[in-house]
């Protein structure tokens, strides 16, 4: 019973970060599962994508609502994510679902990557204030083939690490396609979507999914994600991205210790 109680508050936590700061969640629900519920980490890869169909789902509902999505660019990266998540599924399975090691390794990088891409992100905000507008840039020739890639990109990633991408996709479109925050964040759900729910239903037949758990950690995210669509419009999200740095840090540091004391 605990554990599933667990499971329903961590699905409402990853589902306001989702909308907050535009991931799906999975990133989460990922060290959830694997340090609280005592998931393997190819079941807890799994369980996090299969959870984050409703982060994703409800967030892009609620963003949609609010007008906060470029249709075509969701449509684009989805489609790209879709083709990388076969990929990223692919790569698991062969390689990485049975080789606990460099799982947790890799798991490890990706943590320290989010914790260092969110921090100089927090930083710079902190310096510079969040009214700051993005560079205004000339359109990009070949833009519809950057948001293809993009999609591989992340999907390949929602693959293999159970996370949907969006900490890469939202700076890029704010960046480099002049969205607006919160436009970037809804594009970047409903993009999301197709792929992570590929992922998931791929992760489901391969028996890398722990169905109770993901069940009630997406319930939680329904939730979650709704009120932090209301949350984002009250509220800056600097302080968020300053705690899940913190965060980050810890859990890169939890992952890269297990695997580094067996090869010292």
């Amino acid at each position: 019973m605990l554990m599933y109680i667990i499971a329903l508050i961590s699905g409402g936590v990853a589902g306001v970060a989702g909308a907050l700061l535009g991931i799906s969640g999975g990133i989460i629900m990922l060290p959830v599962n694997q340090f609280i519920l005592g998931f393997s980490p190819a079941i807890a890869v799994g369980t996090s994508l299969f959870a984050a169909i409703f982060t994703t789902t409800s967030g892009a509902y609620g963003h949609f609502r609010n007008g906060n999505v470029r249709i075509k660019s969701a449509l684009l990266i989805g489609g790209g994510g879709l083709v990388g998540v076969l990929l990223g599924s692919y790569v698991f399975k062969a390689y990485l679902s049975n080789n606990t090691a460099i799982l947790q390794m890799l798991l490890g990088l990706l943590f320290l990557f989010m914790a260092v891409r969110m921090g100089l992100e927090t930083y710079r905000e902190w310096r510079q204030g969040e009214a700051e507008s993005p560079p205004q840039r000339e359109p990009y020739k070949y833009q519809i083939l950057l948001l293809v890639l993009l999609g591989l990109l992340t999907g390949t990633m929602a693959g293999i690490f159970g996370v949907g991408g969006g900490f890469i996709l939202v700076p890029v479109l704010i960046w480099y396609f002049a969205a607006e925050p919160y436009e970037a964040v809804g594009t970047t759900l409903l993009a999301m979507l197709p792929y992570v729910a590929a992922g998931a239903a791929i992760k489901t037949g391969q028996n890398f999914v722990n169905l109770p758990c993901g069940l009630l950690l997406g319930l939680g995210a329904i939730a979650g994600a709704q009120l932090g669509v209301v949350i984002s419009r009250n509220i800056k999200p600097l302080i968020f991205k300053l705690i899940f740095t913190l965060i980050f840090l810890y859990l890169a540091w939890q992952y890269l210790s297990a695997p580094l004391s067996v090869v010292t």
